[in-house]
């Protein structure tokens, strides 16, 4: 989701970017649960009938439901802000439930470039990219094609413009 937090000025404002959560963090937890109870009906039901070996396969599953239900419960809270002034730009990526920072990246925003590499529909985007002389950064991975687009489109009223390419070369020196 895009969501634009506040605008002080024209050319200034702050964007929020967020993947769209379709089941909360208890939502989350009650499929897990239920996931593991049905687990471990099955695998006691086998046990009680002899085949007690699988039960270490029954936990085995549970642990890989447990590693891959945080791994969606990370990148389901991941946060990507992006605070536009006059001077500079500056982006924030945050994930988890206390929302610890993964990285802080400025840039100097009279040398920054958005670069938009297109998709299969020439409306929608496939990446959004920041590049300038501190580097290049993706922003809004998670995001949909059109919520990219959406992303251009606030851009662009504040006054970052977006070039357009059918894909990114890369070039050694």
């Amino acid at each position: 989701m895009v969501t634009e937090v506040g605008r002080q000025a024209p050319r200034c404002a702050c964007i929020l970017l967020q993947p769209n959560q379709s089941l909360s963090a208890t939502g989350n937890l009650w499929v897990f649960f239920s996931l593991v109870g049905v687990s471990l009906g099955i695998s006691l039901a086998f046990a009680f009938a002899g085949a007690w070996m699988i039960l270490p396969f029954a936990g085995l599953e549970i642990l890989l439901l447990a590693v891959l239900f945080t791994y969606i419960y990370l990148e389901g809270t991941r946060r990507e802000v992006i605070r536009i002034s006059d001077e500079r730009v500056v982006f924030d990526c945050c994930k988890g439930f206390r929302q610890q920072s993964v990285y802080h990246r400025e840039f100097s925003r009279g040398n920054l470039a958005l670069l938009v590499r297109m998709g299969n529909s020439p409306a929608e985007p496939a990446s959004v990219t920041f590049s300038g002389p501190e580097g290049c950064l993706e922003v809004g991975e998670f995001l949909t094609d059109a919520e990219k687009a959406e992303l251009v489109q606030k851009l662009r009223k504040i006054g970052i413009f977006a070039r357009r390419e059918k894909e990114f070369r890369l070039h050694q020196f």
